[in-house]
């Protein structure tokens, strides 16, 4: 285990050494213009979906449809039938039944 510990050290030092040494190349040659623009910043996933549906319909890809979904009112009674497993119908189970 210690050797983990060693080896981990060793690295960590090395990645601070290289970054203080940078540091007084970054006046000269700074990086800004070569790092990436954050990806998620305009990511579907991060977006409301007011905001997702709106490009949607500005881009024209994938068109926003709403599901809507079908409840009891619709249906004109109950939706589905209750399962052999119901727990709301009775009380306890008796297992002498």
């Amino acid at each position: 285990m210690s050797d983990d510990k060693t080896l981990f050290a060793s690295v960590i030092e090395e990645h601070l050494a290289l970054k203080r040494r940078n540091a007084q190349l970054e006046q000269d040659m700074p990086l800004e213009e070569f790092i990436p623009a954050d990806p998620f910043e305009n990511h579907a996933l991060f977006k409301t979906e007011e905001d997702a549906r709106q490009e949607e319909e500005e881009t024209g890809e994938h068109p926003a449809v709403r599901l809507d979904w079908e409840d009891e009112a619709t249906l004109g009674g109950s939706a589905e039938e209750p399962g052999w497993s119901e727990t709301t119908a009775s009380g306890e189970f008796d297992w002498e039944s």
